[in-house]
């Protein structure tokens, strides 16, 4: 019920930005602002839960979008971000396996696996960038997590550069022909969502009582 509540929410958030033009506005005006700075040495992608029977739509646009990118000369390396976070298959290895089977070079893609919501996407995404020693860094998402995140990226990482792929090219995305890809090797046994987990820690610690 949780899940669906929050994509409910993020789709009237994003039906009503889109409405009054906020979301096109900041989508255009981020990208043109931060892609005279390209070539970037590497883009963080985050990641979506993965589902082998419906696959998020929200996600392929990401992969179409960072190899847009990568394709274009404006990213030379792409890092994947994400754990097993709400399906049990760590979001960062389904996205580069699927990089793979989209054609881009695999020495090129690599992937952090540690990230379990968009901040630790981006915080965790730009440590691995910096200890690989890649300096001109940028995310890659689409309007709605980049109009979301772009205060954290603001006050906390404000060397990194945004690249929202616009508004208009999401429908584009949406229909576009997409790779199936055997995503085995990402898959967790044993696997328990976050919310699970979550509560567990909430859990009040047991009382020993002893004589």
């Amino acid at each position: 019920m949780k899940k669906i509540l929050f994509c409910f929410q993020a789709l009237l958030i994003g039906s009503l930005l889109t409405s009054c033009g906020i979301l096109n506005h900041h989508t255009q005006h981020t990208y043109h602002k931060h892609v005279s700075k390209a070539p970037f040495d590497v883009v963080i992608v985050p990641g979506l839960p993965y589902d082998t029977a419906n696959l998020n739509p929200l996600l392929k646009a990401r992969m179409l979008w960072a190899k847009e990118l990568y394709e274009n000369g404006i990213a030379r390396h792409i890092i994947f971000s994400g754990s097993a976070v709400h399906s049990p298959y760590v979001e960062a290895l389904v996205m580069k396996i699927m990089a793979d089977s989209m054609g881009i070079p695999t020495q090129h893609t690599f992937i952090e696996d540690k990230a379990l919501h968009s901040h630790e996407n981006i915080a965790y995404g730009v440590k691995k960038a910096m200890g690989m020693g890649f300096k001109n860094i940028a995310i890659a998402t689409d309007p709605i997590q980049s109009f979301m995140a772009r205060k954290y990226i603001r006050l906390y990482h404000s060397q990194v550069s945004l690249l929202p792929f616009s508004v208009s090219a999401m429908a584009g995305y949406y229909k576009a022909q997409f790779p199936k890809v055997d995503a085995c090797d990402a898959y967790v046994e044993d696997f328990v969502p976050l919310r699970e987990r979550q509560a567990e820690l909430l859990q009040p610690a047991p009382v020993s009582i002893t004589d």
